[in-house]
């Protein structure tokens, strides 16, 4: 595998149970076009990196990567709410990938499966998949950079702004974003940027009206326009523009239409150099206007922060930060307001042993509830959301294609309308690389 991706998918392929996320699409950071291609987390840890890493195959200018793993756990809350069933937990995971090099861009595709399966409830069983297709073309000094993905998922009830539903929610989101940086003669570059989201999700029952979800079908269109203003090399300064568009595609409930338009107006900075520091930051005002008049307008502060530490050798700490307004996809009717953070240390204990903690809160809260949806899957008593979550993770490379992990993951959380609980999993995996 190469290496930059293989101890990022040993956490990522180490959890059981995913930390809570909201449904947004409103990032604005891959609008800004794509830093420098770094081609391992960190220059200074590429060499206890290699004595590890597998191989994968290469073909010239192709190279392929994959990997499959089998973890077994046990979590004292499989349902993920309040009061739910404690069981074993069997995970696996497989992902294949392919990259081409070319003289003038990059090509990358990925194929790749989760299956969590609970002995003790099996109705939180659960299977997703994901198939894409990313990259990069250069035209002169212009680089059109393009991504589209297709993904099978689920929705649980610790999710920013889901249902509190006894079972996984699926659903399916078709993802395309094309954007292209155009230097000038001076010290700005334009990126236009345009993207397209689709969501799918299933009727789960013909009578129950809380398990039928199609109501939630739309298509999200955002396009905008960004400015880069070079410092120097390696920084710049940013300004983005955008505009979102939400259009629902199926009024099976018959109710006031949830459609919407919004802008956003931000301004950052960047720093991409290979020192200790990279940091990418914009910050700036978000607004959201309802096509029916029920819904009351919602505007924000909005920021991103996505950046990098490595203050020894053997030791890296990346951090973000979101907020800003989710879509109107939840149960709120109107979206709302969110805000997530998380710091993530890496630490080679020895050449092939690494080791990982991690800490992640987010909040999301939104208006009122219109009155006119009492007694409908809409209404919601109570409109907002908490989670804190730790989890501390090793991975034990014995050759250059197997790797023992271990992990155990606490989140503290709240699904909506319910009290605070937790859920406390732990977990161990066996991983195979190409």
């Amino acid at each position: 595998m190469i290496p930059v991706f293989r101890t990022v998918i040993l956490a990522a392929a180490m959890l059981v149970c995913g930390v809570a996320r909201a449904q947004v699409i409103t990032q604005n950071l891959s609008a800004l076009g794509g830093q420098p291609d770094d081609p391992a987390m960190d220059a200074l840890q590429a060499d206890t990196l290699q004595r590890y890493a597998a191989q994968g195959w290469n073909f010239g200018p192709l190279s392929v990567h994959g990997y499959a793993s089998q973890g077994v756990g046990y979590t004292n809350n499989a349902d993920r709410l309040y009061g739910g069933h404690p069981s074993v937990a069997l995970q696996t995971n497989a992902e294949l990938g392919a990259r081409l090099l070319e003289t003038t861009g990059r090509t990358d595709a990925i194929l790749s499966v989760d299956s969590l399966h609970y002995p003790s409830r099996s109705i939180q069983d659960r299977t997703n998949w994901a198939a894409g297709l990313q990259g990069y073309r250069d035209f002169g000094m212009n680089r059109l950079s393009y991504s589209y993905n297709h993904q099978k998922l689920t929705q649980m009830p610790t999710d920013l702004g889901a249902a509190a539903l006894d079972r996984p929610v699926p659903y399916r989101l078709d993802s395309f974003d094309l954007n292209l940086l155009v230097p000038t003669r001076g010290k700005i570059s334009i990126v236009p940027d345009v993207r397209l989201n689709s969501f799918n999700f299933d009727n789960m029952s013909a009578t129950d009206q809380s398990l039928r979800q199609a109501y939630r079908n739309r298509v999200v269109v955002s396009e905008g326009a960004a400015l880069r203003y070079a410092l120097a090399d390696d920084s710049a300064l940013l300004a983005l523009v955008q505009g979102t568009e939400i259009r629902y595609t199926n009024d099976q409930l018959h109710l006031p239409s949830r459609d919407s338009n919004g802008f956003a107006a931000l301004a950052g900075y960047e720093y991409s150099g290979s020192g200790l520091w990279r940091v990418r930051m914009v910050g700036g005002y978000q607004y959201r206007r309802y096509a029916s008049a029920l819904y009351k307008p919602i505007d924000t502060f909005y920021a991103e922060v996505d950046g990098r530490w490595v203050p020894t050798r053997l030791t890296q700490v990346t951090f973000s930060l979101s907020r800003g307004i989710a879509d109107s996809a939840t149960e709120s009717v109107v979206g709302f307001v969110y805000t997530t953070a998380s710091v993530r240390v890496r630490h080679v204990y020895a050449r092939n042993i690494v080791l990982e903690a991690g800490v992640s809160v987010q909040q999301g809260g939104g208006p009122s509830t219109p009155e006119i949806f009492r007694g409908t899957p809409l209404y919601m008593e109570r409109r907002s959301q908490s989670n804190v979550a730790f989890d501390l993770s090793g991975g034990w490379s014995i050759d250059r294609h197997f790797v023992l992990g271990i992990q155990n993951q606490f989140l503290n959380a709240n699904a909506v309308g319910s009290t605070r609980y937790n859920i406390d999993t732990a977990t161990l995996t066996l991983h195979y690389y190409l």
